[in-house]
């Protein structure tokens, strides 16, 4: 017992020794500079380098889009964990950037409408300027014309990390300049994907119809052959009477946005660089196989646009998929807040390509795609850019990831593995289109669907020359700064 005793006053005694120098120790490391990779607790490694921004409050200008709710930013600044996976995972990125940055995020949303306004105001705010602005596609060209955004090349952005989409950058960058970025700040450009839906129990009920993951896999997913499929599948009388209506079954449903999805999936491009950089109107090249697409696209014999009046969905676009009476729902991931209360059994795959030796191509929605961009009052280049390299680097590593495995495995293509694994290469395969990002041609394109007119060469007779008239506009907005 003696002994025991003796052994633990030792053991105490030696703790007490020990207690200023841990002191020590944890004073010295307190004022030891901060590395600039910074490993925490939950395991994420920061590769961008710490800075005290004393407090700093980064704003960032979030456009809404119109009244639709899905394409919100809920993963900017969110007040509080919801339960919701991408939200919780953005909320503790707010709390480490704030933490380890000192500093506050702030997300101020902006009526679609309101946009312009708000940033020519901005522009003006000195320091109650907002920091960032997410735009849309459709206000992109116009906040650049009118001299609101800032040229990136200012900011010490690596356009080389994996938190930048450096095929996009690509696209945006004419002459070696750039007003706008895409990458892991928010996943909400992930939302403006174009993706197809199938029914699958339609799929195994009937037993002459293909699967369409085997026919992703052994190169058959193509448009010819999904338009035969529907084609043979579509049928007038399901609601006992002849003629389609909107109860019958259909082979395809679609939104009249999609219709630029099929095209860039078929490897038509709008505009395209040539071997020296210079974006080229190349659309009026393809002008048999757009006029193919129209015409196989907008008959109402076995596909139907549900914005049109013979198949209307008031309330979501997977309305009459949802009843389970469409086989092929061309779409795009911002309807997965209505997928997810689907009762059909369904799958997604990619977009159909041109041919069986094509690739397939992964395309998204130009109109409602999110740019980020800095507006020109934000001057302070350093902070700028370090802030934003930090931010989109933990939305890579801990943000994106719950949009994969959460939002799109459990919620969309929770059915199924194979459906997770045509996402993950939709999602790593997109490509753009200089032409629908700066809104050259694409509205015109984009309302043959409204009014069902297959007859592009018409179109490209009383379009072209104004076609060429923007994009030689958007070039003068990028002229070569001089001496470069």
């Amino acid at each position: 017992m003696k002994n025991n005793l003796t052994k633990q006053f030792c053991l105490f005694f030696a703790l007490v020794l020990m207690i200023p120098l841990m002191a020590s120790c944890k004073k010295e490391e307190q004022n030891t500079p901060e590395d600039t990779t910074v490993k925490e607790a939950s395991g994420y490694e920061n590769p961008v380098e710490v800075m005290d921004f004393q407090n700093k409050e980064f704003v960032f200008m979030g456009t809404l889009w119109h009244s639709y709710e899905p394409l919100n930013y809920t993963d900017i600044a969110p007040e509080t964990t919801t339960g919701d996976f991408v939200v919780d995972a953005a909320y503790e990125r707010c709390a480490y950037i704030e933490e380890t940055y000192n500093c506050i995020v702030s997300l101020e949303d902006v009526a679609y409408k309101d946009l312009l306004t708000s940033l020519e105001q901005n522009a003006m705010a000195g320091d109650e300027a907002a920091d960032y602005v997410l735009l849309r596609g459709t206000h992109y060209v116009s906040a650049i014309n009118g001299g609101f955004l800032a040229e990136m090349s200012s900011y010490d952005l690596d356009y080389s990390a994996e938190w930048w989409d450096s095929t996009a950058i690509d696209a945006l960058t004419i002459n070696g300049k750039n007003y706008g970025v895409i990458g892991d700040v928010t996943i909400n450009h992930l939302m403006a994907v174009w993706m197809t839906c199938f029914n699958k129990t339609m799929i195994e009920n009937y037993t002459n119809l293909e699967n369409p993951y085997d026919m992703v896999n052994n190169g058959t997913w193509t448009f010819e052959n999904v338009i035969r499929i529907a084609r043979e599948f579509s049928n007038d009388e399901f609601d006992g009477t002849a003629g389609m209506s909107r109860n019958d079954l259909w082979g395809i449903n679609y939104t009249r946005d999609t219709v630029m999805g099929l095209l860039a999936a078929s490897g038509i491009k709008i505009v395209e660089k040539n071997s020296n950089g210079v974006p080229e109107l190349v659309i009026t090249k393809y002008q048999s196989e757009v006029q193919n697409i129209f015409e196989k696209l907008y008959d109402e014999s076995y596909a139907a646009d549900t914005m049109n009046e013979l198949c209307l969905c008031e309330n979501t676009d997977t309305e009459i998929f949802d009843e389970g009476r469409v086989l092929f729902l061309f779409t795009a991931t911002h309807n997965s807040t209505a997928l997810r209360n689907s009762e059909v059994d369904y799958g997604i795959v990619p977009y159909p390509k041109a041919s069986p030796e094509a690739d397939y191509i992964s395309t998204t929605a130009g109109n409602f795609l999110t740019i980020l961009g800095i507006p020109v009052s934000n001057q302070n280049y350093k902070t700028a850019s370090v802030f934003l390299e930090a931010f989109a680097a933990y939305g890579n590593k801990e943000v994106r990831p719950e949009f994969y495995e959460n939002v799109l495995l459990r919620r969309v293509g929770g059915r199924d593995e194979e459906s997770y694994e045509m996402l993950k290469y939709i999602f790593e395969n997109i490509q753009y289109d200089i032409g629908t990002i700066y809104d050259i041609a694409e509205t015109d394109i984009r309302d043959t669907a409204r009014t069902l007119n297959t007859n592009f060469a018409s179109l490209v007779g009383d379009m072209r020359v104004t076609w060429k008239a923007d994009l030689q506009t958007l070039l003068d907005n990028f002229k070569p700064t001089e001496g470069n």
